[in-house]
């Protein structure tokens, strides 16, 4: 999975970016809000509530902001009403993407998101009309300058890691959708580094991309798509080999 791989590592270099610009401060509220609403608002005995927050003060996000978002969640505080919406579609070269957004209206999230995929050489399908090519689960990155391969492996087993993927910033650990918290907490027992935790859709089949401009094209797409507002993850199921990736970086 050496493409989608360099896309996760291009993600993860864009979010140290954006978090630094202060762009992931309203995405944190809603996914802190959400969460509260799910689980309720004790971080304790709400494991994504728990991790939302610990996201919010890597980006230093104010405790008071963190608080005010807890207590929308609960209705204490006025404010929008957030839902979790996932649209399905395709971008160029035949690409499957799954688009999970978090919104207080629909129509406007669509509209976007149709206008983005229109515009860019992709388009909005049906409910189900790519899902079944993925699949549900959780997901755990782990700095790679913070741990030798081998010592990551020793622990992951131990603490119940499906499996590993191995990129140029970081490890992406794989569990299974209900074992995240429960994994994720064993593994910061042991003394690792959890930059990011969270239940995600995985590829089960990837499309190659053979040409620099349908690359070009795709990856235009995905950063467009994850600049919405609404938007808080897209997953694409493509491999770009490393060849076609240098011309693209060009």
């Amino acid at each position: 999975m050496a493409g989608h791989s360099h896309w996760a590592q291009i993600k993860h270099k864009k979010a140290k970016i954006d978090a630094q610009r202060g762009k992931v401060f309203t995405k944190i509220i809603r996914e802190i809000t959400v969460a509260v609403r799910e689980g309720g608002p004790n971080p304790d005995t709400n494991p994504r509530l728990r991790t939302a927050i610990e996201n919010a003060r890597k980006v230093n996000m104010p405790s008071e902001t963190i608080e005010r978002a807890i207590k929308k969640g609960t209705g204490e505080l006025g404010g929008e009403n957030y839902e979790e919406v996932l649209y399905e579609g395709y971008a160029p070269g035949g690409v499957a993407l799954m688009i999970l957004t978090q919104t207080d209206n629909r129509n406007r999230t669509t509209s976007e998101i149709r206008h983005v995929l229109s515009k860019h050489g992709g388009n909005l399908g049906s409910s189900g009309c790519v899902s079944f090519l993925f699949e549900r689960v959780g997901v755990i990155e782990v700095p790679k300058e913070s741990i030798s391969e081998e010592e990551l492996y020793e622990k992951a087993i131990e603490a119940g890691v499906q499996d590993i993927e191995v990129g140029e910033l970081a490890y992406t650990l794989y569990t299974k959708p209900e074992e995240l918290y429960g994994v994720k907490g064993a593994l910061q027992t042991l003394g690792l580094q959890v930059d990011r935790a969270e239940i995600a859709y995985k590829p089960n089949t990837l499309v190659q991309v053979q040409d620099a401009e349908t690359a070009r094209k795709i990856l235009k797409l995905l950063d467009l798509l994850e600049d919405l507002e609404d938007v808080k993850e897209v997953v694409a199921n493509f491999d770009i080999p490393k060849e076609v990736m240098e011309q693209v970086a060009l």
